[in-house]
């Protein structure tokens, strides 16, 4: 076995043992060949004698000194034989020669498996996150209301001014949702360490919201309302929720996701409101 390079002609050996990786298919076979050229990152698949892949996995520059690492697979008649942990050796080498002095990688809650891998690799468990999701499309009955229709919250999501930047920014700097979450930002299913040109940005495309119980970054994908962003407090946490899901359904969404760091009580607030609450841990290696 070797690791090289992934070519556009590997995709339809690429497709044959990532297509079923979920119930619902896989964004790999539609993602790989837009993810082959880029600068700031590189695809490398592990191939046998006959130079069919058999491994892959994709390693993104976040920053000038983050890089993140995913989409890591292997066929199914090849595992257990160190694929996995060779290509991402091979990754972590890129990303350091590329200027990165840590690489992320994230591991859904039951993936005991890839959780010994990247173990075995060199990493450490550095954070927990939770992502709260609801469908709103089906006018289901809310069981948190005993049986009864949605009730809208007492509080309202709305527009928040450039002078909500620095209030939002430093509740959520000095709160234990950026410890609990060592201060990293979704983008996607990708995370990197926030700044406050984060919350300039969100708020120059007035996806920064604001109520009198916090802030939230939302953001509208498809049928989704995405939340990769929240500040607010144990006390306030439940209105918060509250006002989120009312925000999805003001503007006739068919769906609702959430990323927030792992913490009992904001994972209460949202199951109060109605979510179901996934879970998945974030690694780091120091290169």
């Amino acid at each position: 076995m070797r690791v090289r390079p992934a070519r556009f002609d590997d995709l339809e050996s690429v497709t044959s043992f990532t297509i079923g990786t979920f119930e619902w298919g896989d964004y790999v076979p539609d993602r790989f060949g837009g993810w082959l050229g880029q600068d700031d990152s590189a695809v490398l698949v592990a191939v046998d004698e006959a130079d069919s892949p058999v491994g892959l996995a994709r390693v993104v520059l976040m920053s000038e000194r983050e890089a993140w690492i995913h989409a890591a697979r292997v066929h199914p008649e090849h595992r257990r034989r160190g694929i996995g942990s060779a290509i991402n050796e091979a990754l972590c080498d890129w990303a350091s020669s590329h200027g990165a002095i840590v690489v992320r990688l994230m591991t859904e809650d039951w993936n005991e498996a890839a959780q010994g891998q990247v173990e075995h690799s060199g990493y450490r468990r550095t954070s927990n996150w939770s992502w709260p999701m609801r469908d709103l499309g089906t006018g289901a009955i809310d069981p948190v209301t005993n049986g009864g229709r949605r009730v809208p919250g007492e509080e309202q999501l709305a527009s928040g001014s450039r002078a909500e930047i620095d209030p939002a920014w430093i509740a959520w700097s000095t709160s234990e949702m950026a410890s609990a979450g060592r201060r990293l930002f979704p983008i996607g299913w990708t995370f990197r360490r926030m700044t406050i040109e984060d919350v300039h940005s969100a708020s120059r495309a007035r996806e920064l919201l604001q109520c009198a119980s916090g802030w939230v970054i939302a953001r509208t994908e498809g049928e989704q309302l995405s939340i990769p962003w929240v500040a607010t407090n144990p006390l306030d946490a439940a209105k918060l929720a509250r006002a989120v899901v009312d925000l999805a359904a003001r503007r006739r969404l068919g769906s609702l996701m959430v990323m927030v760091p792992t913490i009992d009580w904001l994972d209460e607030a949202f199951e109060h409101a109605g979510c179901t609450i996934n879970r998945g841990h974030i690694w780091t290696r120091e290169l």
